[in-house]
């Protein structure tokens, strides 16, 4: 199916299965594992379009769609307020603002993770470790 895939895939890293597991949650029991996050969201995708596909032959109501394509780039984001102050002073120190400061720490952080494969020694990961991919 080359169609959009309207429900969202989650990934984290499983140190009992030393794999990572994609799960879909829209459809319970759907996942599926890889060496890689991309490698084991493709297999829960292709489950997932083979339960979708068997749930429409047999006429049954398919789940919600949860999945959006629709990102306006703007969220809430809530914080103590001390880590709030520790922000504010670090863009003050950097002359940016506090919207750039937080942008640049998320993209350093995501940055920091994908040079580090989960399997590489040295690097635990947890099960609370997740990645969202649509």
């Amino acid at each position: 199916m080359s169609k959009t895939f309207k429900y969202r895939i989650v990934t984290e890293w499983s140190e009992e299965d030393d794999a990572f597991v994609a799960r879909v949650p829209a459809l319970p029991g759907c996942a599926a594992h890889g060496p890689t996050p991309e490698k084991a969201a493709k297999e829960a995708r292709e489950a997932a379009e083979a339960i979708i596909e068997t749930m429409q032959e047999r006429r049954a109501p398919l789940p919600p769609e949860d999945a959006s394509t629709d990102y306006s780039g703007q969220l809430r984001l809530r914080l103590p307020k001390s880590l709030h102050e520790r922000i504010s002073q670090m863009s003050t120190a950097e002359g940016v603002s506090i919207n750039t400061m937080l942008l640049t720490l998320i993209a350093e952080g995501f940055g920091r993770r994908a040079e580090k494969p989960a399997n590489a020694p040295g690097v635990k990961r947890t099960a609370s470790k997740r990645k969202a991919v649509a």
